[in-house]
């Protein structure tokens, strides 16, 4: 199993635990055939979110900060969108203190930029869907976001994850999977579920 594969396969985990779906194919269209214990089988395609193909870059390309920090090297779609920069700490009495610790500014997209990110790759999922799939087998779609959806401010956390949660309740998504599931890793470790269509 390459690399890939190892990493579809943590996701999946996530939602199909072991005890219950027993793995029947690996492939890539759907990645994974699953059987639950009352021998239904269905498909599981798994993929990825990242609110940039530069966010995309750091977190898939090794030491990509490090390269970037030490002018080693950066990717040419991220030129004049990412800056190196020196940190600056406060201390307690608000006092900034120069480090000699370097790090990567880049300017976070708003909230409708990120669920019309989240858009797309339903609607390019939902196209591969139709032309790719075994019409006969149902598909569940599952989206891995380590962070990008709801990072930065508060206030831009708030308004994504109340529109995922709006869309939950309402069901109304069409899609020809049989169900959309987000998956979305906080910082604090804790992995929210958000089921986009259910059937």
């Amino acid at each position: 199993m390459d690399k890939k594969k190892r990493n579809e396969l943590t996701i999946l985990r996530k939602v199909y635990s072991e005890t219950e779906y027993e793995i029947i194919r690996e492939g890539e269209s759907p990645d994974f055939t699953l059987s639950d214990k009352k021998n239904n089988v269905f498909g599981v395609e798994v993929t990825k979110y990242f609110d940039t193909p530069t966010s995309a870059r750091f977190k898939n390309i090794s030491n990509y900060t490090e390269k970037l920090i030490n002018s080693k090297f950066i990717h040419k779609q991220d030129i004049g969108i990412l800056e190196v920069g020196e940190i600056v700490k406060v201390d307690d009495n608000g006092k900034e203190i120069s480090s000699p610790d370097k790090g990567i500014l880049r300017e976070l997209p708003q909230s409708v930029e990120r669920i019309n990110v989240l858009k797309n790759i339903i609607s390019r999922k939902n196209i591969k869907h139709t032309q790719q799939y075994d019409k006969s087998m149902q598909i569940d779609l599952l989206i891995y976001d380590s962070g990008d959806l709801t990072a930065g401010l508060e206030i831009q956390r708030h308004q994504i994850l109340n529109y995922l949660q709006k869309q939950e309740k309402a069901n109304t998504l069409v899609s020809p999977f049989r169900e959309i599931i987000l998956l979305i890793e906080e910082s604090n470790k804790s992995t929210m579920k958000i089921l986009l269509k259910s059937i």
